[in-house]
Order: C-alpha cells, then structure tokens, then sequence
C-alpha cells in the first residue's frame, strides 16, 4: 500500500504562532493596535492547544489509518502533481466548510467544537484553543470521498495543514478589513470575527476555512458591521470569564452528557433560550 511521508505543516508553523502571538500581545499592550488579551485567557488557550497537539499525537493516527485502509477501494489514483495538490486543497476546504457548519448545527459535533468558541477574548491565542476529542465525532469521515477520488490519505493531510496554519492568523482584531478583492475571495480576520462573535445578527454565519467563496456560493456570509461590536463567547454554554482551565477542558465530557436528551440544533436556538 502506498505512503507518503510530507512535511508536518503546522509543527513547521509553530515558531510562526510563537512569535506572531507576542508582537500580537506587544502591540496591543502598548497601545499601537486594537485588541485584547486576559492571563489566565491566554494560558488556558495555551494549555488547550498543547492538549490537543498530545491527543492528535496519540489519536490522530486512528483516523489517518482508516483512511489509509479506504484508499485500497480507491476509484482512481491521481498522484502527487501540483495540480493535485491544488485540487486536494480545493476540495478539502470545501470539505472543511461542510465539517464546520456541521459542527455549528449538530450537537454530538458542537460538543467537540463549542471550546474553540469559548474564549471572551478574540486574538491569535485564541485559535490554539482547540478540541482534545475531534477523534470521537467521526467527521474525519467527511474525507471518505476525496481518498475514494484518488487523493491520497497523505496528500489530505499535508494540503489541510495549510488551512490550519490560514485559520491562526485571522484570529486577531489587530488586522481591520483587507482590500476589496481579498475580502471577497478568502476568509480574513474580519469574516472569522463575525464567525465568533455572539451577537444574534452574527450568529451561524461565515463557515471558511481558507476560502469565504463557499460562504458565498451556500447563502452563509454575513459582513462585519462598519460601527463594530461584537461580543465573543458562547452565551448560556460556558462559564467563560474568568476563564478557568479545568471547566474548559471539561465542557466536551459536560455536553456529551447532555446530548442525548436534547434534540439537535444550531447555536441560534441555544443563544434564544440561554436569552428568554
């Protein structure tokens, strides 16, 4: 069976995440840029990215062996060209869009997605607040029809790095709007701002990973007001301020707990009731 071994993307990054997050923080602690940061918010961030990398040592393997297993039921093999690449990344972000709204809509998936959301705080710390149990929701499923395609399992993984590594940079609101073209096409700090903010006009909107045209094309964007806002958090799903590292590492268990007797159903309807 054919494997590949690419370069581990966001292992590369993360001296980038390091020292992104500190010019991030020094410019918002000496006033030069717009943006807010909180101790025990960013080491709980920090605590929970460094849980998942551990979990995604220890799990992620799981997934990427069922993958492999499905690649022998392969259609096609269309291997390693640029053009490949291109389309893997392509067509795994819009794979991606598909995971997150779904992850926004059904609650066994919110309940892994929910502590990415849990932060009162909006800078780049807040995208290493990442799931320990992404494992047990089985949307890596959703990338059963791009290895029966011919993409394999490697090249999946390897394009999708990328899209991890877009997704941390536009967790700031030091960065404001972009130029127009830019907004249109990719996902920007100030789309991803609407994506986490609780206010009702914002709520299930902007799902992108790297590219905000599938927004476009599915009727999911919303644009940041020009007068700005926004609230972020998870109003009535977590304790979030101040941030206290036990409750976010054990609000998956909380709500895993409580699926099972509560009917699916998308954050607009949790954000009503926590409000009536």
């Amino acid at each position: 069976m054919d494997d590949y071994n690419f370069p581990q993307v966001t292992q590369l990054a993360i001296p980038f995440f390091v020292g992104a997050i500190l010019i991030e923080l020094w410019l918002v602690r000496t006033g030069r840029a717009k943006g807010s940061f909180e101790t025990r918010d960013t080491l709980t961030s920090l605590m929970m990215g460094t849980g998942n990398v551990v979990a995604g040592l220890l799990l992620g393997v799981v997934s990427y062996w069922a993958l492999l297993w499905l690649w022998q039921f392969r259609f096609f093999n269309l291997g390693l060209s640029i053009s490949v690449f291109v389309a893997a990344f392509l067509l795994d972000d819009l794979r991606y869009y598909a995971y997150h709204r779904i992850a926004h809509r059904v609650r066994w998936v919110w309940a892994e997605h929910v502590n990415h959301h849990s932060s009162q705080h909006y800078n780049l710390s807040t995208a290493l607040r990442q799931s320990w149990t992404g494992l047990f929701t089985f949307t890596f499923i959703l990338q059963a029809p791009l290895v029966l395609l011919g993409f394999h399992p490697a090249v999946i993984a390897f394009v999708f790095g990328f899209n991890l590594v877009w997704q941390f940079w536009i967790h700031t609101e030091t960065i404001g709007k972009m130029w127009g073209w830019f907004e249109f096409i990719f996902n920007t700090p100030s789309h991803h701002r609407v994506h986490h903010a609780t206010n009702p006009r914002y709520l299930d909107a902007n799902y992108a990973g790297t590219l905000i045209i599938w927004d476009r094309m599915f009727g999911t964007l919303v644009s940041l007001d020009t007068a700005p806002d926004e609230r972020y958090g998870v109003p009535g799903e977590v304790d979030t301020y101040p941030q206290r590292f036990d409750r976010a590492v054990r609000q998956p268990l909380i709500d895993v707990r409580h699926l099972l007797r509560t009917r699916h159903d998308s954050l607009v309807a949790v954000h009503d009731t926590s409000s009536s």
